[in-house]
């Protein structure tokens, strides 16, 4: 299983780094062009396979070059050496703690992303892992783990654990398996590694989808991809678990039909890993709300508008709630891409909209004895001029319109809330 050295070890120069030590001695952490303290950027953290390092491993995957055309912070660490002088990472029982070491890595990782954390302004909703064998391994130790601090991870011919229950921890992580089938290494079909199991490629994502809350359900994408240069065409097969995920916890499994333990990479590898994992942040509708307090209506109080849910846009999963309306009484949500302030014709209240404006007319609500509504957000075909689906990084800005009598019958509007996706 030892790690082979592909390429030359020849890396490019960072545009800018910092130095962090979590115990283990000086790290260098890259950081994109142009890289601002005041805007929290992506980071990335890459896990070498078993008798490699981070040096090595990177000269293998090769992010640093894509690094200031996509924004992210990035370090590949080092496992501890074995009696035989080899690299690892303390895993899971099937791989890669082969002499019975007691070293903590999981807590390692952990520290090492806090000293990141304490040097470089990251965004902490987008932390993620790449990890290659061993390193694909420890990746899933690290998602079961903390999953409180990972956002999504990215296994190229790792595992996972075989037993759900030795996967301690709570809570969603997004999970891309990356597979060939042709790995004489780690099986794609699973195998066992010194009397330990470790589950298969397609079990693993199962495992993960489960734990996730997704359906087994599959769905394969038509379009294949290449990631691996050796073989014809386009080889690489997307398969997504669908069905009723936390959010938060999306499932994939990239399948590489005849690709190795060490696939031979093609240039399209590390852009779509990337694009992958910088898609899927962790979930927390960071909406802002403004034009607030709305004007009061009938029933004595401003209406207002919320979030929940998701403001990540693969995982399409945002609800917007309007609270403090008149009872019994019927309305909608608007959207736009622009803010303004106007008094409609007919209206005591401000609309905070501007622009095209959308009306999700199609979703007449009842406020009920409550005073409230809310509606989950198809964010793929949001109603505007004409329907529109959301791009990552649009600005959205929603508001609730309602039927009010204060005291002839009229209508009145929530404040507003902006949305930025993700």
């Amino acid at each position: 299983m030892v790690f082979p050295l592909l390429v030359a070890l020849s890396m490019l120069c960072p545009q800018g780094s910092v130095t962090v030590d979590a115990g283990r001695g000086p790290l260098t952490v890259s950081l994109p062009a142009g890289y601002d303290p005041a805007q929290p950027i992506p980071l990335i953290v890459l896990l070498h396979g078993y008798g490699a390092s981070g040096a090595v491993q990177e000269s293998y995957m090769r992010f640093t070059p894509i690094q200031d055309q996509y924004g992210f912070a990035f370090c590949a660490p080092d496992g501890t050496q074995n009696g035989l002088g080899q690299r690892f990472w303390n895993a899971t029982d099937a791989c890669c703690n082969f002499q019975g070491s007691n070293v903590d890595d999981s807590a390692y990782l952990r520290s090492l992303i806090e000293a990141i954390e304490a040097a470089v302004e990251i965004d902490p909703r987008s932390i993620h892992l790449v990890g290659h064998s061993n390193g694909g391994f420890m990746s899933y130790r690290m998602a079961c783990e903390h999953a409180d601090k990972i956002a999504s991870i990215a296994s190229l011919a790792g595992a996972t654990f075989q037993d759900p229950a030795d996967c301690t921890g709570m809570g969603p992580v997004h999970v891309l398996q990356i597979h060939g089938t042709s790995d004489g290494t780690i099986g794609y079909g699973g195998g066992s590694i010194g009397g330990n199991s470790y589950p298969g490629a397609l079990e693993t994502a199962q495992l993960w989808a489960t734990r996730n809350g997704c359906g087994l359900t599959v769905e394969t994408e038509t379009q294949a991809l290449n990631l691996d240069s050796s073989l014809a065409g386009k080889e690489t097969t997307r398969t997504r678990f669908s069905g009723d995920c936390a959010i938060g916890g999306t499932v994939e499994l990239w399948t590489i039909n005849g690709g190795s333990h060490t696939p031979n990479l093609s240039p399209f590898f590390a852009r779509r890993v990337v694009e992958h994992l910088l898609a899927r942040p962790k979930a927390d509708p960071t909406g802002e709300v403004y034009c607030s307090p709305a004007t009061v209506n009938s029933s004595g109080s401003s209406a207002s508008i919320a979030a929940v849910g998701s403001d990540v846009l693969a995982d399409n999963a945002l609800t917007l709630r309007a609270a403090g309306l008149p009872p019994q009484t019927f309305g909608f949500f608007l959207n736009s891409l622009t803010e303004g302030s106007a008094t409609p014709p007919g209206s005591q209240g401000t609309l905070c909209l501007g622009g095209s404006i959308g009306r999700f007319s199609a979703s007449v609500l009842n406020s009920g004895a409550a005073g409230e509504f809310s509606l989950e957000v198809d964010l793929t075909a949001i109603p505007n001029n004409p329907p529109a689906s959301a791009l990552v990084g649009e600005v959205w800005k929603f508001q609730a319109w309602f039927r009010d009598a204060n005291p002839q019958v009229t209508s009145n509007l929530t404040d507003a809330i902006r949305m930025t996706l993700r």
